[in-house]
């Protein structure tokens, strides 16, 4: 890369964050990064998010290394003939090199029902109106968690802690992502704490 080189990176999460923070190392580098949250969102511990034990967002100036050019705004078009990335709230700013790491966003449930009864934790809005709900719920209702991979383990983990009565529901293998003795560790773990697991044969 020349000197004063300006490198635009799209997107405030984890891939981003890390993205500019690397770059930032080299002294002919101008990083910008572009994101519509004003604070960094810890995708993984919104499920602590629901149970009060962590806030999940932290300002950027705790993740950002200095030098850092930040901007609060939604990036509306790309024009990589311009070299330019429009701003939702007007203006446009301009890069060498473009990063877009905008991340994902949790898929639309396709079990009947789902989008109506169940509350989804994979993004910070989703885990806000749970913990809404589960304040204004009976501390004694049972409550389900579907799912049996990292989120669904740490978010009946959180619950049962609190001392409510949580049913882990998974398809198959409880943490099939794990190795043996990590899912006896888990099973162990969850049993202690009254979990009660549910799964196909």
């Amino acid at each position: 890369m020349t000197a004063n080189t300006d490198v635009v990176v799209i997107g405030g999460g984890y891939a981003g964050v890390i993205a500019a923070n690397h770059l930032r190392v080299r002294e002919d580098v101008r990083i910008t990064l572009i994101n519509p949250r004003t604070s960094f969102v810890e995708r993984i511990r919104l499920h602590q998010l629901v149970t009060g034990s962590h806030d999940a967002v932290v300002d950027y100036e705790t993740v950002l290394g200095a030098g850092i050019r930040l901007i609060i705004d939604e990036a509306s078009a790309i024009d990589p003939a311009q070299r330019s990335v429009a701003l939702a709230s007007g203006g446009a700013v301009g890069y060498d090199y473009l990063i877009y790491a905008v991340g994902s966003r949790s898929a639309a449930p396709t079990v009947p029902g789902a989008a109506e009864f169940a509350h989804p934790v994979a993004e910070l809005e989703h885990a806000e109106r749970l913990r809404a709900a589960l304040s204004d719920a009976d501390p004694a209702a049972p409550l389900t968690v579907v799912g049996g991979g990292p989120t669904g383990i740490e978010t009946a983990a959180e619950l049962a802690e609190q001392g409510r009565s949580v049913t882990l529901v998974c398809g198959g293998r409880l943490g099939p992502y794990l190795s043996a003795p990590g899912r006896r560790a888990v099973s162990r773990r969850l049993a202690k704490l009254g979990v009660t697991p549910r799964s196909r044969p």
